[in-house]
């Protein structure tokens, strides 16, 4: 995964409107649809957990712990996991 940063050039001056707003309604629509989709099933925690765990891997990274999707993934599912890295999956 490549970030790119936008040193010294954020918020951009000039935004293309245009080519974006076509983009909005269909976005709004898909977030409203994964919306009602988690208000009609019991336990909305089934699917907002992975999402959680796959955004706090690359973040905990920077803090320097070694644990990776799947370590976690494996962890949660009842799986003994690596003594050196319980903690990190913790």
């Amino acid at each position: 995964m490549t970030t790119r940063y936008h040193t010294d050039r954020f918020p951009p001056q000039q935004i293309d409107w245009l080519r974006l707003l076509p983009l909005i309604g269909p976005a709004n629509a898909a977030v409203a649809r994964y919306e009602g989709l988690l208000h009609a099933i019991p336990n909305a925690a089934v699917l907002l957990s992975p999402l959680t765990t796959h955004e706090a891997v690359p973040s905990t990274k920077i803090e320097g712990t070694q644990a990776t999707f799947g370590d976690v993934l494996e962890f949660e599912a009842g799986g003994e996991g690596n003594g050196a890295k319980i903690a990190d999956i913790q």
